[in-house]
């Protein structure tokens, strides 16, 4: 048996196991749910990098204690590239704006993507190795791209203009067997810390730990000095020394040295001088390789490999044409879910884009089996969320970059301002998530039944159950228009 078909079959039983039992973590974060009041967040902590920003919110946020996950919003200057690093925690991104392409290093795959051996280098004179490595995914603006827990992956902006995305890290998930603290493993590069609030009592224990007296023992002063060198950097090469590592990748320890980056400030996110050179097939329409995809998502399995290796990891929700429920006057919504994105149902996450036209209301609904997070992406509108005991634990206005947690099962309702129009996206934390609307439970229950619930007349039981819209989507408008 090879060894890639063993890294293949660990790979596949960690996304089985993770569809099949419950976390600790999500009966902890139970507690964490009893919400009187909830606030629209905005990012707490940034990173200025070389090229680019990362911002965060503090995941100590009660709403976000709740929902058991964190988020991070970064900026990625054309020519920019975002380092290689991967999380314990499963990973939901929505490109805001921008183009580029991704990464993944899956472990058991092979490198499909190979140079001829008749490239040379960049100085024309001297044949060098070709290069080789696995496939690279092209991304655009309104892209829903899934990333699984501990599986590397890098970014890079090949467009004109600078690349924003958001990513939800659940750190509930099955996936992550540490505790909720949220946790990005760089594998280069000198990052910045991106979550100083839960980095804080790591560092303390850490201080005290090494702070213990140490015995006399064969090699101290050797050890004293690997210690010194290991505090330098930030990446999880770092806490090598240079010497293993030369050892380890049987390379020149000037090389190795640089592996740990220990005097890096450029963080994160780094500029590549005149443009990244990768192998990617030329000419091809984004349009072209989606399809491709989605081919190879419905085909036949034709082995472990192909399931692994050919994943399909995302999808665009943001056009027009792909909208599940659409009203000509109040706004459309568009769902990727397990059943459209089959990657998912590892992940136990999905995503809702809505738009909202001027005045356009999202009618009250809520989340049958899901935490759901609220990203303004453009516009302004109003939310409205209501609490099993009938309180209106939120109702205030929202804007362009604004977080709003919105807890299972807790009502909820959108409109879009008078001025423009109200643009969002939904992380929610179930690949299958429900939605149940108010509108159709009234149309779904007998006339007697609401009548004697809310003392009302036939007359207006009919008109409760028949008239307005038929969907959720509604404008003030047209629906006055229709009574």
């Amino acid at each position: 048996m090879s060894k890639p078909f063993l890294s293949l079959l660990s790979l596949s039983l960690l996304l089985f196991t993770s569809t099949c039992l419950a976390t600790s973590s999500e009966f902890d974060r139970l507690n964490q749910c009893r919400l009187d009041n909830i606030n629209a967040l905005e990012p707490d902590h940034r990173v200025e990098s070389e090229a680019g920003l990362t911002e965060t919110w503090n995941p100590n946020h009660p709403e976000l204690r709740c929902a058991g996950v964190s988020l991070i919003r970064r900026t990625i200057d054309p020519n920019g590239l975002h380092l290689p690093s991967y999380s314990p925690s499963p990973q939901l991104i929505y490109i805001i704006q921008g183009k580029g392409v991704i990464g993944l290093t899956l472990p058991g795959c092979p490198q499909t993507y190979q140079e001829p051996r008749s490239s040379q280098s960049r100085q024309g004179s001297r044949q060098q190795q070709p290069d080789s490595h696995q496939k690279i995914r092209r991304f655009r603006k309104g892209d829903i791209i899934a990333i699984p827990s501990g599986i590397p992956y890098w970014t890079y902006n090949n467009g004109d203009e600078p690349l924003v995305a958001i990513s939800l890290l659940d750190t509930s998930n099955i996936a992550n067997q540490l505790d909720s603290t949220p946790r990005v493993f760089y594998l280069g590069g000198n990052p910045e810390v991106e979550f100083p609030e839960t980095q804080e009592e790591q560092q303390e224990r850490h201080q005290q730990k090494h702070s213990l007296p140490v015995g006399r023992r064969g090699g101290q002063h050797q050890q004293e000095e690997e210690s010194e060198e290991q505090k330098d950097g930030n990446s999880v090469l770092s806490g090598f020394s240079s010497e293993f590592l030369a050892q380890t990748f049987n390379t020149e320890e000037d090389t190795a040295k640089r592996l740990r980056s220990p005097r890096d400030k450029r963080n994160q996110i780094v500029r590549v001088e005149g443009g990244l050179r990768i192998i990617n097939p030329e000419g091809q329409q984004e349009e072209e390789e989606e399809e491709e995809e989605k081919q190879r998502s419905e085909q036949g399995r034709n082995g472990l490999e192909e399931t692994i290796c050919s994943l399909k990891i995302r999808e665009n929700i943001a056009q027009p044409a792909r909208a599940d429920l659409y009203n000509p006057r109040a706004g459309s919504i568009s769902t990727a879910n397990s059943l459209t994105l089959p990657i998912l149902r590892y992940l136990r996450l999905s995503a809702e884009y809505v738009r909202l036209y001027r005045n356009g209301i999202y009618a009250p609904h809520w989340n049958i089996n899901a935490n759901s997070l609220l990203y303004v992406i453009r516009g302004e509108g109003r939310v409205r969320i209501v609490n099993s005991q009938g309180n209106a634990v939120f109702d205030n206005k929202v804007r362009k970059g604004q977080l709003v947690v919105v807890p299972q099962n807790f009502v909820v309702a959108e409109q879009a301002g008078e001025e423009e129009g109200l643009e969002y996206l939904v992380f929610k934390t179930n690949d299958r998530a429900a939605v149940s609307h108010v509108q159709q439970v009234f149309r779904a229950t007998p006339a007697d039944v609401l009548a004697n619930a809310f003392g009302l007349r036939q007359r207006q039981v009919t008109e409760l159950k028949l008239s307005g819209n038929r969907g959720p989507l509604v404008h003030p408008q047209s629906q006055s228009q229709s009574n």
